[in-house]
This record gives C-alpha cells, sequence and structure tokens, in this order.
C-alpha cells in the first residue's frame, strides 16, 4: 500500500508536468493544494473512506488519489507521461529552472534533458523573451554541473547561512530594518533557497553593495528594489533573493515572501469576500491598481485589516489557521525560554563527546534546570554501548556529579534499544534503577510495517518507557523513514501514558510536524530533545522547538517545559 509520501510526490508529479505543459493555473493549483493535503495528513490516506475527506480535495483528484491508494497508474499522469519528455522533471530541478521554463526550452529550444540544456549556448536561451544573459549563462552553468543527488539545506545550515547574509544587510547603512523571509522564516526542516526582505530609504546603494559583496559568487539579476544572487553553501550553490522596500511597505513585503503559498491564498480568498485585493503591494480596494494600494508598515496591520489576529510565520500553511485567528484560537506557541531541561543527551560513556560534567555546565549556562543522560545501550556497539555493568557505574558517576551543582539537578537515564521483537536491552531490574527511559531503534529496519509498528507498541507497553525517541527513524536527506504506521504509535502512546519524542538534532526533527500536531490532538505528550553527543549541540534544541510550534504546541503539551518540581513529580508518578 503506498504511503502519504509516495502519493504526494506522485501528485506533485503530476502538478510539475502540467505546468511544464502549460495547463491553467486553477488546474494546477487543485493538484498541488491535493497533494500538500495528502503530505500533512496525520494518518494513512488509505484508511480514509473518501479522500475528499481531506482539505482541498475535490471529486478530480479524489479520483486520482484513490487510483494512487490502489496502485495503480492515473490517466491524467498517463496522459502527461505520454506527452511529455520524462527528462524534462530532472530540468526542473536546476537552479533558477521552474516547470514553466523547463516548457519553455522544450518547446522553443527543443531541450528535453539535463544534458541537452548543458549543450545550449547561452546566447539561445537569452534570445528567448523575459531571459538575460546572465540567467541565460546560469541555466546553462548549472546544467553542466548538475548532481542528481543535490541536497537541500537543513534547517541549522540554512540558518547559518542566512543569518550571515541578514548581518551584512542589517549592517548597511542604507538599512532600517531586514529579515528573512520564505521556508526558512517558517521554520521548514528543509530549505532550497534562502530570502531576504529589507527596508530602505535608499534602496539603490543597498542593492549595489549587496550585488557585490565578497560573498556572492553570481549575480543572477541586479535592479534597484530587487538583488538575485548565488553563494556557496555546503553541497553547492544557494540561491538568494534580496527584496529592498520603503520603510512604510515593510509588513506587506515580509508577509507575501514568508508565504506559504497556500496560507497566501486562503488570506486573498478572504480578502476579495471582504471587497479587497492583498500583495505585496500592501491592500487596496478590489478593481483598483497597484498604485493605490495601502502599504502595511507591518504584518499585524495585515492580519488586523482583514479581521484576524496575527498568526505565526510557524503557522501558515493553510491548515485551518484563519478559522482560529479569526475564532480567537490560536494557541499560545511554545517558546524556547519555556524548555526547562533536556530528557535525551549523550556523554563520552558512549559515543558523546562530552562529559557528565561539561554537559551539566553547558545545560547550566542554558538555564535549564535538570538534564538527563541518555547513553547508548548494550546492544549497539558501534556506538559504544554501555554493558549492564558500565551502566551502574555511570549511574554511580551521574548522582555524584549531580552533589557538586546546586543550579541544575542531573539525572541518569538510557537510550535503550527495541530489539527486533520488541524487547528492550536491558532486564526491567536494571531499568527500575534509571531516573528516566528513552526507547528507540538502530537496527533491523526493513521488517516491514506491521511488524515495525508491533515492535514499537510493545515497548511502549513496558511500565519503564517514558518516551520513544526518533519515532520514525528517519535522517533528512539520507534515510528515509521505515515504514511504521505512526497513528496506530499515537493511540498506544495515549493509551499507555507514554510520550513521543520530537527530536531537535537538525537532520532528525522526528517526529515530523503533521504527526506532531496528531499526538498532541490525541492527548499524548510530547518531549522536545536534542539528542546532542557534545555541548554545542544542545542549542540545538531551538530547532525542536520551531517544529513543534509548527504543530500548534503550546508549553503544556511538552514534558520538558515544566519546572522541576512538577517534572519531579512526572518522574515519581510513572505511567
Amino acid at each position: 500500500m503506498p504511503s502519504n509520501a509516495e502519493i504526494s510526490r506522485a501528485l506533485e508529479t503530476v502538478v510539475t508536468l502540467m505546468e511544464i505543459r502549460g495547463d491553467e493555473h486553477y488546474r494546477v493549483l487543485a493538484y498541488q493544494r491535493a497533494a500538500e493535503s495528502v503530505a500533512a495528513a496525520g494518518s494513512p490516506v488509505s484508511d480514509l473512506d473518501d479522500p475528499k475527506e481531506l482539505p482541498h480535495v475535490g471529486e478530480t483528484t479524489a479520483e486520482v488519489i484513490r487510483d494512487l491508494v490502489a496502485d495503480e497508474t492515473p490517466d491524467i499522469l498517463d496522459e502527461l507521461m505520454a506527452e511529455i519528455p520524462r527528462g524534462l522533471v530532472e530540468v526542473t530541478r536546476l537552479p533558477g529552472v521552474g516547470p514553466r521554463t523547463a516548457g519553455r526550452l522544450w518547446k522553443e529550444l527543443d531541450a528535453t534533458s539535463v544534458e541537452e540544456v548543458a549543450a545550449l549556448d547561452a546566447s539561445d536561451i537569452s534570445s528567448l523573451k523575459g531571459f538575460g544573459k546572465k540567467s541565460a549563462e546560469k541555466i546553462v552553468a548549472s546544467a553542466e554541473k548538475y548532481n542528481s543527488e543535490e541536497r537541500r539545506l537543513l534547517i541549522h545550515t540554512a540558518t547559518a547561512l542566512g543569518g550571515k547574509l541578514l548581518d551584512f544587510v542589517r549592517n548597511h547603512p542604507a538599512t532600517e530594518k531586514a529579515g528573512l523571509a520564505g521556508s526558512l522564516r517558517r521554520g521548514k526542516e528543509t530549505i532550497g533557497d534562502l530570502d531576504i526582505v529589507a527596508a530602505s530609504g535608499d534602496a539603490k546603494s543597498l542593492a549595489d553593495d549587496f550585488a557585490e559583496a565578497e560573498f556572492v559568487t553570481d549575480v543572477v539579476a541586479h535592479g534597484e528594489t530587487k538583488v538575485s544572487i548565488v553563494v556557496d553553501g555546503p553541497d553547492g550553490d544557494v540561491d538568494v533573493d534580496l527584496r529592498i522596500v520603503a520603510p512604510e511597505a515593510y509588513g506587506s513585503l515580509l508577509h507575501h515572501f514568508t508565504g506559504s503559498q497556500a496560507h497566501n491564498i486562503v488570506l486573498r480568498e478572504r480578502a476579495v469576500k471582504m471587497d479587497t485585493n492583498i500583495s505585496e503591494y500592501g491592500l487596496a480596494k478590489a478593481g483598483e491598481d497597484e498604485r493605490e494600494y495601502i502599504p502595511a508598515e507591518t504584518e499585524a496591520e495585515i492580519y488586523e485589516k482583514l479581521g484576524l489576529a496575527y498568526i505565526p510565520p510557524e503557522l501558515r500553511e493553510d491548515a485551518g489557521e484563519l478559522e482560529a485567528a479569526e475564532e480567537g484560537e490560536l494557541p499560545r506557541l511554545v517558546e524556547v525560554g519555556d524548555v526547562r531541561g533536556d530528557l535525551h543527551v549523550h556523554t563520552n560513556y558512549s559515543d558523546g563527546k562530552g562529559t557528565i560534567e561539561s554537559m551539566a555546565e553547558a545545560a547550566i549556562e542554558l538555564g535549564y534546570e535538570y538534564l538527563v543522560f541518555c547513553d547508548h545501550s548494550q546492544s549497539l556497539r558501534v556506538a559504544n554501548g554501555l554493558s549492564p555493568e558500565r551502566l551502574s557505574e555511570k549511574m554511580v558517576e551521574v548522582r555524584k556529579v549531580d552533589e557538586k551543582y546546586g543550579e541544575i539537578h542531573l539525572l541518569c537515564g538510557s537510550e535503550v534499544d527495541i530489539l527486533k521483537d520488541g524487547s528492550l536491552d536491558y532486564e526491567d531490574s536494571l531499568l527500575e534503577e534509571l531516573d528516566f527511559v528513552v526507547a528507540s531503534i538502530h537496527t533491523s529496519f526493513q521488517i516491514g510495517e506491521e511488524a515495525m509498528t508491533d515492535r514499537i507498541l510493545r515497548a511502549m507497553n513496558n511500565e519503564h518507557v517514558r518516551t520513544i525517541a526518533h519515532p520514525t527513524g528517519r535522517v533528512l536527506n539520507r534515510r528515509e523513514p521505515y515504514e511504521v504506521n505512526v497513528s496506530r504509535l499515537i493511540k498506544e502512546a495515549a493509551a499507555t501514558n507514554t510520550a513521543l519524542e520530537l527530536n531537535s538534532y537538525p537532520d532528525r526533527l522526528d517526529l515530523s510536524a503533521p504527526y506532531v500536531r496528531e499526538a498532541i490532538k490525541a492527548g499524548v505528550h510530547i518531549t522536545i530533545d536534542t539528542d546532542a553527543h557534545d555541548e554545542s549541540a544542545l542549542s540545538f534544541m531551538k530547532y525542536g522547538v520551531t517544529q513543534a510550534r509548527r504543530a500548534w504546541a503550546g508549553k503544556g503539551n511538552v514534558v520538558n517545559c515544566l519546572p522541576w518540581g512538577e517534572f519531579e513529580e512526572f518522574l515519581k508518578s510513572g505511567k
């Protein structure tokens, strides 16, 4: 049975092929929104009686989803694949080449693959309407060095790179204010390119200096209000757009380029019902041209004029946020400052680099009230897993070091492997001595959905297991999730009073936001942990918090937002 991710990818393929063909925008949008709904579904689409139960899925797209669930090729996909050369999908992955551009390269220059684009002369492309010399040269250069394994930026990499560029913009004398926009501002798990928005009374000066900055490896476009550049990233080129506006219009521009597209669409639909148009220029009465738009200095002004509470960027995904904002029911989202401790960190007892003392001192710097050391268990030899004897030694050491620090409570736990049959890597008599038990899977990934699900369910029913770490096992850009029915895990977590971890490590961020939201709705508590293996990785907590915010989580949903006294009671009360 195809997974939600596979169905969503198939719908995305339909979207790409339709755009290449040049289909009407409304048809493309219908499939795009259906793909987003499937991807955001918290439970398998195959379990639904009717796909139209999903938001934004009508009869046409529902029929396509039914075919995909049945593992059949939908007629629309057959039609598109028969008409459009398959190599064009790969062409759309080149930086600066979307489906519409790929379609033009095919129809006007007969280029149907990356190799054929690489063989073009840049002047052939620049001769087409709408293409400049620089953009044409960039397309050919990208095709020449194309790497089919090109990866999106992980959030910590994008944050670091975006921060460096934003510092340059903010420190420029012509800048009044500036911020990151796009998917990075919304806290997405991976980021394709970077968007910066700036307010300035001297846009030309800022644009010129940004285009000539030392970090620029290529200038794709250079105008007075928009500069598109390429910079070096850890895995290759990264596209960056800077857009500049007058200070009084900063909110309008920031909101528009933060997105998401789906959120902006439903906001525009709401505005139209109020006889209002909304765009990057601001708000205007219907029928007026862009010169009549009233700009907004802040995003809050836009929402207020449309009768809505301010919607945080992490929630802007057309997932019910407008309705909640209208009814005054938006949650108070969890913040980094709400976190009182980290429940899953490693030391040099197993595969970590920090000592108990060094990790404790780093946690004290963060203002934490408690820290739980959870080194690997005995069967994970590749990570220097602890034998029962070594774990007992570590317990003694943690208790001893805990007495040294009055600012923080140090606890001894373990990240215990869930073995293939669902049993745990230590005997219950040893688990009982621990302060906190995290259970997780590191081996035997390919056993099938039912066996994997049953395996984790058995672990949940152990009275000592308090949370399941990185429940789907994914590693972003490197490993897909193993097959597991997360909705069944959530139901069992609720029944057994077992928490589920939101692992903050940037290449995990597991659970994904839709599953975290489903868990919260089911009354399951979340632990936001860093899985830190050294002192610096404790700072990854902010990425887990961002992921939790995308899932509408408040601090009351998160175990380690409890102050020490309440957390101590939580431990004592058991499951």
